[in-house]
């Protein structure tokens, strides 16, 4: 029987290309589980507080800027727009985000978007020793210590979600 073979996506190869030491987990993705970050560490056996989403956001310039937040928490857009630097801040329309980013909805990753956004990861990342965020593919995640964001994408640790 053939070995099967293991999925490389290019935010894995960002990881590999930077010597960043992360564990991929794969799951089934078209099961209801998966449609929430507590499903989600429930499918990979991981803590929910662990799993973490990534959002992109657009300003009234069209400038996008990432957010990196809980899979249970909510941007507060205020705060996010406040930390960014930028009088507001909006969801990111769902028909753009393939041609932004190079991903997909439910397979958007921090890391190797077709270019390098301001990032935000929420300081809930700060509460936990990894977090886990999309390997670039639906299906797919990355366990990462939540420094490498800031030392590999520049991000920067802030209070962006709603109470």
């Amino acid at each position: 029987m053939a070995k099967k073979k293991e999925i490389k996506t290019n935010a894995m190869r960002f990881l590999d290309d930077n010597k960043v030491e992360y564990k991929h987990y794969e799951f089934d993705a078209t099961s209801e589980e998966a449609r929430t970050g507590v499903g989600v560490a429930n499918l990979i056996g991981k803590d929910f507080n662990q799993v973490f989403k990534t959002i992109l956001t657009v300003d009234d310039k069209k400038n996008c800027y990432v957010a990196v937040v809980m899979s249970d928490d909510n941007i507060d857009f205020k705060k996010l727009a406040k930390v960014a630097g930028v009088k507001s801040l909006s969801m990111l329309p769902l028909k753009d985000l393939t041609a932004t980013t190079g991903y997909v909805k439910g397979g958007c990753s921090p890391f190797a978007m077709k270019k390098l956004f301001p990032t935000f990861v929420d300081k809930k990342c700060e509460l936990v020793e990894t977090i886990i965020v999309s390997a670039g593919k639906v299906g797919h995640q990355v366990e990462i210590n939540p420094t490498v964001l800031v030392e590999k994408i520049s991000a920067k640790i802030e209070d962006i979600v709603k109470e």
